[in-house]
């Protein structure tokens, strides 16, 4: 495990390696949820490594350890996480690479975004754990009531107070730049999610990625329906893309959810037994 720091765009990165013992078989990119710290990805992204694959993960720009300044100087979107930070990232996986495939492995945002990076077309293959359109009226029953409570006050209350939105405090979504937050907040608003906020040229980016798609839906997630996942794979329509149901007996657990499918406890199950195969590419 190497820590890596990328600066470009006067934005400062910190990235964190993972090397095989033997030569990689590809090279992996774990592109994070929204808040969700690259820290959170590491038992996976250790056991990758073992399997056989070179790893990277990241943080977006005011996320986890890429804060260069305190937060609420941070004035950086969704969009510049796309067209910024995985474009320096995807950079340097690229420059990290052999002659093996380079893998998008995203979660949630992480596939939401990718195609709006200027050099997505270096991607052969993406991987997507619970990744969809986030229209909160079309999201799960169980977080319409919370989601109204974010969207109408939590953000607009909170964020101008602090500079930034504090969701560690809030116990809402974990702390991040006001721009990034306030733009999440309109694309979940709109009934075509950030589709309803982007411009032509950059929808136009979209039809160019042409990467094949292996979708996993969590039968069990707490915040998207498998309609938000077929919604936002509707927007990739130039790529072959395929998308399968994960159950909680698969894994003979009690539940997986949004978040816990990256935990080590379902390393012999739902990554060994589903994760792997879909790694394959083509």
């Amino acid at each position: 495990m190497k820590s890596i720091e990328l600066t470009d765009n006067n934005r400062y990165l910190h990235c964190i390696k993972f090397e095989p013992e033997a030569e990689a078989r590809a090279t992996i990119v774990i592109a994070a949820a929204l808040g969700v710290k690259q820290r959170f990805y590491q038992p996976i992204a250790r056991w990758l490594s073992e399997q056989g694959y070179r790893v990277i993960t990241f943080d977006y720009y005011g996320i986890g350890q890429s804060v260069d300044k305190p937060l609420k100087h941070i004035q950086s979107d969704i969009i510049e996480w796309a067209e910024l930070d995985i474009k320096t990232v995807l950079d340097y996986a690229h420059s990290r690479q052999q002659n093996e495939p380079l893998i998008w492995l995203a979660h949630s945002l992480g596939g939401q975004i990718v195609a709006l990076a200027p050099n997505s077309d270096c991607i052969d293959q993406m991987v997507t754990i619970a990744s969809g359109t986030g229209y909160w009226l079309k999201a799960s029953k169980q977080v319409r009531w919370t989601s109204w409570l974010l969207w109408y006050f939590a953000v607009p209350i909170s964020t101008p107070i602090a500079g930034y939105f504090p969701g560690k405090r809030l116990n809402m979504v974990g702390d991040m730049p006001a721009p990034a937050m306030k733009q999440w907040s309109r694309w979940c608003r709109s009934k075509n999610y950030l589709f309803d906020n982007i411009t032509d040229e950059q929808k136009a980016r979209y039809d160019a990625f042409t990467a094949p798609i292996r979708a996993f839906h969590i039968t069990d997630d707490e915040l998207l329906q498998r309609s938000n996942i077929e919604a936002l794979l509707s927007h990739y329509p130039n790529a072959e893309k395929s998308l399968t149901d994960l159950t909680p007996d698969m894994a003979s657990s009690k539940g997986i959810g949004h978040f816990n499918f990256f935990r080590s406890r379902f390393k012999e199950s739902l990554w060994r037994k589903s994760l792997l195969d879909a790694l394959q590419v083509n």
